[in-house]
Formats: C-alpha cells, sequence, structure tokens
C-alpha cells in the first residue's frame, strides 16, 4: 500500500523532531563537563538515571550507594543537565523507538572488540512485524505473551515488537512480559531506562546468555505498578496443576520469583539468524 502525500509528510516530520531531540541530547552530554569524555559522560547517564528510577520501587540502599557513587563527580550545575537530559529523552520516546540506541550509534560508542553494531529502528520493526504474523493466535491461546531477547543492545527490537503491538490494537503494558538480556553495562542501562519510559513490564538482566551468569537483574517500574509477580505467579500454580504431586518439588520453586520467570516458557524468542535466513537465505 503506497503512503499519502499527508503520510509521508508525517513521517518526514516525525523524523525531523527526532533529529532535534538527538541534537538537543547531544549539545547537553557536551556541555556536561568538558573534562571528561562523551562515553563516561553518557555511562553516568545511564547510571544515575537507572538507579534513581529504579529505587523509587526498590528503596534500597545498595542502589542508592551506586547513585551516590556516580552523582558525587558533578556538581548541582552538572546534575541540572543531566536532569534536562532526561526530559529530553522523555519527550523524543512520545514517538516510540530507539532513542539512547541512536544516541550510543551516532556519537560512536560501540565498540567493534564486543560487536556493538546495534541493528537499525526500521529494520527491526521488520523483523518484530515478522515475529507477530500470528500475534492474534498466540494471544488467543495464552493469558500473557512472554519474549525473550538474548543480546538486548539498546532493547530495540523489544520496543519495535511492542510498538507492533500497540498498532495491532493490544495493550503489551497488559499482555507482554519480556526478559532482555545483556553482557554490557550500558545495554543493560540503556534498556532498562527506554522499557521503563514506554511502560513495558520487563526483567532486565546484565549477564551473559548463553553461561547463563548474571550480574545485575532489575524490574521495570510497569512490572510493579501492574502486578506483574502476581500476576507470573498465578500462571506458574495453573501449570503446576497439571503436574504430578511428586514432581512439582524437583521441577518448580514456588518460594523465589527469579524461578517464576525462568520457568515460563517464552512463546516468542527473536532470532536474528533464523529471520536472517528467512529473508535473504536461499
Amino acid at each position: 500500500m503506497s503512503l499519502s502525500f499527508g503520510d509521508l509528510t508525517r513521517e518526514k516530520t516525525k523524523r525531523n523532531i527526532s533529529m532535534d531531540y538527538l541534537k538537543q541530547f547531544n549539545k547537553l552530554l557536551i556541555d556536561v563537563d568538558y573534562s571528561k569524555s562523551t562515553v563516561q559522560k553518557f555511562s553516568d547517564f545511564l547510571s544515575l538515571t537507572t538507579y534513581s528510577m529504579a529505587n523509587a520501587f526498590y528503596r534500597s540502599d545498595e542502589i542508592e550507594e551506586k547513585y551516590l557513587n556516580v552523582a558525587k563527580n558533578y556538581t548541582k550545575a552538572q546534575h541540572d543537565k543531566f536532569s534536562e537530559m532526561f526530559i529530553v529523552v522523555i519527550d523524543a520516546l512520545e514517538d516510540m523507538h530507539d532513542f539512547l540506541g541512536k544516541v550510543f550509534s551516532t556519537n560512536d560508542m560501540g565498540s567493534s572488540y564486543k560487536g556493538q553494531f546495534f541493528t537499525p529502528y526500521h529494520v527491526s520493526k521488520m523483523m518484530a512485524e515478522i515475529s507477530a504474523t500470528d500475534l492474534e493466535d498466540k494471544i488467543r491461546n495464552k493469558k500473557v505473551l512472554t519474549l525473550s531477547e538474548p543480546c538486548s543492545g539498546s532493547g530495540g527490537m523489544v520496543i519495535a515488537f511492542a510498538q507492533t503491538m500497540k498498532e495491532k490494537g493490544y495493550n503489551y503494558q497488559n499482555k507482554l512480559f519480556v526478559e532482555a538480556i545483556d553482557i554490557d553495562d550500558m545495554c543493560f542501562k540503556m534498556t532498562y531506562i527506554q522499557l521503563c519510559l514506554l511502560g513495558i513490564p520487563a526483567r532486565v538482566i546484565k549477564g551473559n546468555s548463553l553461561s547463563l551468569e548474571y550480574q545485575e537483574v532489575l524490574y521495570t517500574s510497569m512490572f510493579f505498578i501492574n502486578g506483574w509477580d502476581y500476576r507470573l505467579n498465578s500462571i506458574l500454580s495453573e501449570e503446576t496443576e497439571t503436574l504430578k504431586d511428586e514432581d512439582i518439588d524437583e521441577k518448580y520453586n514456588t518460594e523465589g520469583l527469579e524461578t517464576v520467570q525462568a520457568e515460563i516458557e517464552p512463546v516468542i524468542r527473536i532470532d536474528r539468524e533464523q529471520i536472517q535466513l528467512n529473508l535473504f537465505g536461499e
């Protein structure tokens, strides 16, 4: 289906607004402290934002200490700059896209050694559309749609999938639960911030999705707001009713929330290699 002139104009306007937010953010990032590198300032912004958002729900002394260890390196005026940067991120995400991923890429903060070459958002959106081809059947058969992202980057694929659900008329805040993992600290925090601001219920993990070694786990704000701990435990309880009594203790440990998410099999797994084969293979 071709786009009308009005559609094309609106798309161009969106791109221009997005670039304006990117320019605002990058200008603030430069101005916050001329003595530090761009990577250091961005990393500190991510840490301050992640820990301040998380501790609104966790009320953790450990998280507070992590925040203060970064905060002490900046003046009040510089903290005001960080606050302005956060406002820009909020405004930019009014139009769902991978804003922090774009900041990361345009400032050349990727690492060829770590393989940090983020998927462009329009490609992520196309892949999400492919993954969601039978979305209606999946939602009809499941109370909760679960998505596993083993290499989240800045969360672009998850955002694209949530946007696809929204466009198809489904409330992802009530129907989708995400587990997003990345081994890189900055990626972990970019994912957490963006999923929080977009209201995507998720468990965000810093760790290795191959060895299953995890260093840090944070649940997004919507996880707490919409009572996802209760919802996921209810689903788990229903599943255990079908097992024999002697098998339950071996398969499930219903005392801990960590086990709950691990035992719920994702309906959708993001498989980039398979999608690439489907698109470009013989």
